[in-house]
């Protein structure tokens, strides 16, 4: 009988390998076309930002108004150049006019000296008698040419007349300054349409922009997630080939090489804790507020850190955080981050109790917080989530933060406001999974505002040493309808029991004391003050109470009762 039930082991672990075989060949497809169209989208957005650059409405409006510098300072030097010609033309007119006039004006002169002359020679010939007869004649005829000079010196002067054309001139003038000041303004209206087009060229890339800015970060996610996925069919396809050889051997693989957690009946995780003297702890390394480092390679800094130290000197112990992405820490209770190494005991890291997290068992509420809008500094287009309209809105890769996005009315893509309730449609909604890169998408411009825990913001635009104090600010009040919580996490497994209670009786202790408050302050300005647990969340969720339940029906008996390192050394 044995021999048919090994050869049936066989063959399922068998099959499941080659099933892992495909599973991970499809996942290294998907793989790579994922970093192939990241790589693309990458391309676009420098493109994009190259040209928003060149016509961005901040750009626009430069590049308007120098257009409209140049072109009305053209006009305005073409105006006075005409201007000043016109005025040459017409003086120079003038000077002529004169030296003419005075030229007509001396021949009139030298004729009518002539002709008093020819008088003269008249007059003495007439008193010459028969002798000055022939001089009469000559003189007649020279008063007769004088005459005819001065007629014609006259009409010289009558035809040098240049009045009307002086008129004609001014009359130039004054049509060349309206030609010429209609010419400016419809190159300053040009201008503002070049402008307008501009403009709105940029509101365009600046949104084509944010859309690639999602795609990116979702592509990052999804690459990250099938990287993940890829590691984790490797463990799997590896454990399905010693299943293999000890299906035909007899034997049973050992999972704990695999790094899987041992969620046998008679395993007691509190008890290996103190065992080992260290408490293995899943952490984001990049929560600014939260845990965190000021300068690589310092030590892990916030809240929650500070709140783990805490317990962890309630157990006499000392801890090992393990860091990891934030959305990953949950799975490394069940299994650590690689072969060989071990699960965490406990996740303390931002974890607000949620059915999005499946095999966990929750603690106490340790800290309430509020769930806040941060914008840029001085931003006061967005005061609250109706000013969200046609924006793009950053947010942690968090169901809960969705769930709370949605209640409150927001809108995007195919996601409908709860119960049709619309306060504000988004233009995109850009999750990051990088909590590293929360602030500067922020204070940078990916996005307009970020919807985040008021703890993760707190610091980052409060604190002196901050490089986005002054740059980034929070909106006051509460999106949720009630305070936030967060809650430690351990596997919802009997092992885990005790651990849980020793956690939730820290908490207990810890709650009313001064260091538990100077946390508080020192994090997010001041205690907040809550009731909601995980009891409140829908799906069912568990906790300490649930998890003695299952010990009792699985053990068969009462955890035993949770000593803390101050009990202890009394004892």
């Amino acid at each position: 009988m044995r021999s048919v039930e090994t050869g049936a082991d066989a063959e399922a672990f068998e099959g499941v390998g080659l099933l892992l075989r495909h599973a991970l060949r499809a996942s290294g497809q998907a793989g790579d076309f994922t970093r192939e169209i990241r790589r693309q989208t990458h391309g676009v957005d420098r493109s994009l930002a190259a040209t928003r650059d060149n016509v961005g409405r901040d750009t626009a409006a430069v590049t308007a108004e120098r257009l409209r510098q140049e072109l009305t300072g053209a006009v305005a030097e073409a105006m006075h150049t005409v201007t000043a010609e016109i005025g040459r033309i017409g003086e120079r007119i003038d000077a002529k006019a004169a030296e003419a006039a005075r030229a007509a004006a001396a021949i009139d002169r030298i004729g009518a000296t002539i002709r008093m002359l020819s008088l003269n020679a008249t007059i003495e010939a007439a008193r010459a008698g028969e002798h000055g007869r022939g001089f009469a004649v000559v003189a007649a005829e020279v008063r007769e040419l004088a005459d005819q000079t001065r007629e014609s010196a006259r009409q010289v002067a009558a035809t040098i007349d240049f009045t009307d054309v002086r008129a004609e001139l001014q009359a130039l003038r004054i049509s060349t300054d309206r030609a010429l000041d209609g010419l400016g303004s419809a190159v300053r209206a040009t201008a503002d349409r070049i402008e307008t087009l501009l403009g709105g060229v940029g509101g365009e890339l600046a949104a084509i922009s944010a859309s690639n800015a999602s795609i990116g970060e979702a592509l990052g996610a999804m690459q990250t997630s099938i990287e993940r996925t890829e590691t984790k069919v490797r463990r799997a396809l590896d454990l399905s080939v010693e299943g293999l050889e000890a299906a035909g051997s007899g034997s049973a693989p050992d999972v704990t090489r695999h790094g899987l957690a041992r969620l046998t009946p008679g395993f007691d995780r509190l008890d290996a804790v103190r065992a080992r003297g260290r408490l293995r702890v899943a952490i984001e390394p990049a929560f600014k507020g939260l845990s965190f480092r000021q300068r690589e390679g310092g030590p892990l800094l916030g809240l929650d850190v500070e709140y783990v130290q805490a317990f962890a000197r309630h157990l006499g112990v000392a801890v090992d955080f393990v860091e990891c992405p934030w959305d990953q820490c949950t799975e490394l209770l069940e299994a650590g981050m690689s072969p060989n190494e071990a699960p965490a005991d406990i996740v303390w890291s931002a974890l607000p109790p949620s059915e999005a997290f499946p095999g966990v068992a929750y603690s106490k509420a340790y800290t309430y917080l509020h769930y806040v809008l941060a914008r840029r500094a001085g931003d006061t287009r967005i005061r609250s989530l109706s000013d969200l309209e046609g924006r793009t809105l950053g947010v942690i890769n968090d169901p809960s933060a969705y769930a709370t996005l949605t209640a409150a009315g927001i809108r995007w893509g195919d996601t409908c406001a709860a119960k049709g309730r619309r306060v504000a449609t988004l233009a995109s909604l850009v999750p990051m999974t990088d909590q590293g890169r929360i602030h500067d998408a922020l204070a940078d411009g990916i996005v307009d505002a970020f919807a985040v825990d008021a703890p993760i913001m707190h610091w980052a635009s409060t604190h002196p040493d901050s490089p986005w104090r002054g740059r980034i600010e929070i909106v006051p009040g509460n999106i949720a309808p009630a305070p936030w919580s967060y809650a430690a996490a351990v596997a919802d497994h009997p092992s885990s029991c005790r651990l849980l209670m020793a956690v939730d009786a820290f908490l207990d202790g810890f709650g009313a004391t001064p260091e538990r408050a100077a946390i508080e302050r020192r994090w997010q300005g001041a205690p907040v003050t809550g009731t909601g647990s995980y009891r409140d969340e829908p799906g069912h969720l568990r906790g300490a109470a649930e998890l003695i339940a299952t010990y009792r029906a699985e053990i068969g008996r009462d955890p035993l009762p949770i000593v803390g390192q101050a009990t202890r050394q009394a004892a």
